[in-house]
């Protein structure tokens, strides 16, 4: 499920955060990378020396123990990367996440956002911390809406490939207008929150619920921090249409805010729209 992955490259990373992205990687059974660089330059040269760096990449990355195949194209960066990757049938996508401002990228886009909005694949989203190593998976939080995006993600959780000691499953609700009812949404909240606690301790060593109210974003993030977990779990929302494109989502935001990585798994597949301009050029099959 997650033993290949398809990881962006821009050859702009720092090697040795890149690395460190790679061996965190590792953590969720990962044995297989398809490094792949996309460029709008169609130049023979400038191919060729993307070619070459990302070989010396790819022989790095070798030493970690993963195998590699490495991937030029030219294009449109992120419909692309993301049809290259599920050419390939990478299990999930890796991007290696360089922090803009909210309202920039709500404004212009990133080449990172579309990947995000456009794949029909779980996305990880590397957050490298500046001066600790982000390596180890010690801890998960797992936010969950009680939707059917919870059968989707639940297969991940409990794979004996994602290597995690701690799970921490996450609810945020919102007040109910009377105490009756409140205290009836926050008891069903924490039936379903034991429910799947249930389903996934045999993965763990612990697991621990946490039921909240707030916004969902907002409390994410801020029970991340308190928490201090290595990795955020989180359902993309497939909603399309005018109000999405303004408002986002909490998949959308998430990257932004968190301090740590990110797992974004779609609840359904989305069909990726036709590309104008097919890619060329190439390495690996």
């Amino acid at each position: 499920m997650l033993n290949s992955s398809a990881v962006k490259v821009s050859l702009e990373e720092p090697t040795s955060k890149f690395l460190e992205m790679m061996a965190f990687l590792r953590n969720f059974g990962t044995d297989t990378a398809h490094l792949i660089h996309v460029t709008s330059r169609s130049s023979a040269k400038h191919v060729q020396q993307a070619r070459d760096r990302l070989e010396e990449l790819g022989q790095a990355v070798s030493e970690l123990g993963i195998a590699v195949q490495t991937h030029v194209h030219h294009g449109p960066v992120p419909s692309t990367f993301v049809e290259v990757a599920e050419r390939h049938e990478a299990g999930y996508v890796s991007v290696f996440w360089v922090r803009q401002p909210v309202l920039r990228t709500a404004l212009l886009g990133s080449v990172d956002a579309d990947i995000l909005r456009l794949s029909n694949l779980p996305v990880c989203i590397y957050n490298a911390r500046l001066f600790k190593p982000a390596v180890e998976l010690e801890s998960v939080l797992y936010a969950t809406d009680f939707k059917d995006t919870d059968n989707v993600i639940m297969p991940y959780l409990v794979d004996e490939r994602f290597k995690a000691r701690k799970l921490y499953l996450l609810h945020v609700g919102h007040r109910a207008p009377d105490p009756t009812t409140e205290n009836r949404r926050k008891e069903d909240a924490l039936a379903n929150l034991q429910r799947l606690a249930r389903e996934c301790e045999h993965a763990y060593d612990e697991v621990e619920v946490i039921e909240t109210l707030g916004r969902a974003r907002r409390e994410i993030v801020k029970q991340a921090a308190s928490l201090g977990v290595d990795l955020i779990v989180a359902g993309k929302s497939q909603q399309t249409g005018a109000v999405r494109q303004i408002v986002g989502s909490t998949a959308d935001v998430l990257p932004h805010r968190a301090k740590c990585s990110v797992f974004i798994i779609p609840g359904t597949p989305r069909r990726l729209p036709p590309r104008g301009e097919p890619s060329s050029g190439g390495q690996g099959p």
